[in-house]
């Protein structure tokens, strides 16, 4: 047995990782008990079985391959990174050198010619497909030439059978020494060509499961995010609840006393109160949404109009101006929870003005026979495919930390999704970004049975 070469090696990728270096070390290791074993099977041959053999020739093969294996073994211990040519080249070259011992020690006749297949199968294994159907060809090729190599007649070697001597032969040895090449091919091509396939399919599994992995992961950091989210708003809802209470008594008491007249600064100051403790709700109201939660909302009938009359009516002045909305849904009315599609379509909105602070950008609502979409098209830098691909991953995000969790593409695709819909993105470097968010118009539309989960 002898050396082969990982995968990793052939894609170009070339890392020294640890299960690369436990793989060759159990490479070597393999090697050296090859070795072992044909110093074991020339000394019986010599000494027990009296079998004549050209014992220098082999000797110097096997001298060969025991040089190698310490040069292996120090290029290991040295971490020293070798060619991927290095490791092809090793391959084909133990078959050859196995293909000189059958040659010396039997030839075709030699029950050890076995031993070609645990190279092809070793092939198949750490080599890609192409290398290992190369090896497969290479082997393949080797053993034949044993059937036609003649024998050297001063190394009295019995091994190739003259024509005469085949003559002489029964009919089911004939068909066993001139069938033994076709089934070892027969039988090389099938391992390379299964072995693969179960490589490949491994692979794709092994691929399945990462990504089963990192979705679960996601998905506990949104749960986590989500009890925070909900405990938050849990401790925070009570006391905000007595100072809103507090706040409607002092001004129920300030406006029976006539106190509005004489503490007006004392008024202002309890309407202040209470906006801000409404404001508060808000964000209390987003963190939830942010983390994944959507709070009972109740659905509600109302116009793509009055959603972005709504919309742009919390955006600041300067930002307003910016944003320029058409509408092609001919007096749509739909049924949802209003706050949940203004908060994620604003965040659409604010993503396109972060992308080009001075630029224009256009909102689009549109329908189909079976779809309400909503395209938010901005003028910025766009973005890279890579970047793009992952843009509606949750906690991804290409923003300054502290400007972003990352899950505004993540929870507008998935509130839509709830509906029916899903989003899209198509982004290109230098030519901006458009934002897809579509609905079944079956289910938004008002009339339709309410299908949202909170």
């Amino acid at each position: 047995m002898h050396t082969a070469v990982q995968q990793s090696n052939f894609t170009g990728e070339g890392k020294n990782t640890a299960s690369a270096r436990i793989a060759f070390a159990w490479l070597l290791h393999l090697r050296w008990g090859a070795v072992a074993a044909q110093v074991l099977l020339v000394l019986i041959a010599l000494f027990f079985l009296e079998i004549s053999l050209p014992y220098r020739i082999i000797s110097g093969i096997l001298a060969f391959e025991v040089i190698t294996n310490f040069l292996f073994g120090f290029l290991k211990r040295k971490e020293t990174a070798m060619a991927d040519r290095l490791f092809v080249l090793t391959m084909f070259l133990d078959t050859a050198l196995l293909s000189l011992l059958l040659y010396y020690s039997g030839g075709p006749l030699n029950p050890f010619t076995f031993l070609y297949l645990v190279h092809i199968t070793l092939g198949a294994i750490l080599m890609p497909p192409g290398w290992s159907w190369s090896l497969a060809f290479f082997t393949t090729g080797c053993y034949a030439t044993l059937f036609f190599l003649p024998a050297e007649g001063s190394m009295n070697q019995p091994c190739h059978p003259e024509p005469a001597m085949l003559a002489t032969l029964s009919d089911p040895l004939k068909i066993h020494l001139q069938g033994m090449w076709v089934a070892f091919a027969v039988t090389a091509f099938f391992i390379v060509f299964f072995v693969s396939r179960i490589q490949l399919a491994l692979a794709r599994h092994q691929k399945t499961l990462a990504d089963l992995q990192e979705e679960k992961t996601k998905s506990e950091r949104m749960a986590s995010l989500a009890t925070l989210a909900a405990g938050a708003a849990h401790e925070f809802s009570t006391p905000l609840s007595t100072i809103a209470v507090a706040a409607g008594e002092m001004l129920h008491a300030l406006k029976k006393n006539n106190g509005a007249q004489e503490f007006p600064e004392l008024l202002a100051d309890v309407a202040l109160i209470r906006d801000q403790v409404k404001r508060c709700k808000d964000i209390l109201f987003h963190l939830a949404a942010d983390a994944g939660e959507h709070p009972g909302e109740a659905f509600t009938d109302f116009s793509i109009d009055g959603l972005m009359e709504n919309l742009l009516n919390t955006l600041p002045d300067t930002l307003k101006n910016q944003v320029h909305y058409v509408n092609r849904t001919d007096g749509l009315i739909v049924r949802m929870p209003l706050r949940t599609l203004r908060r994620i379509v604003r965040g659409l909105i604010r993503n396109g003005l972060d992308a080009a602070p001075s630029a224009p950008v256009l909102v689009e609502c549109r329908q189909d026979a079976t779809r309400l979409y909503i395209e938010v098209t901005d003028n910025g830098s766009g973005m890279a495919p890579d970047i793009a691909a992952r843009a509606a991953e949750p906690f991804f995000t290409t923003k300054e930390p502290g400007k972003g969790l990352g899950l505004g593409l993540f929870l507008a695709k998935s509130a839509a999704e709830r509906f029916g819909g899903g989003l899209t993105l198509i982004s290109e470097p230098g030519k901006g970004s458009k934002v897809t968010l579509f609905f079944a118009l079956q289910q938004v539309k008002a009339g339709a049975p309410e299908v949202f989960h909170g």
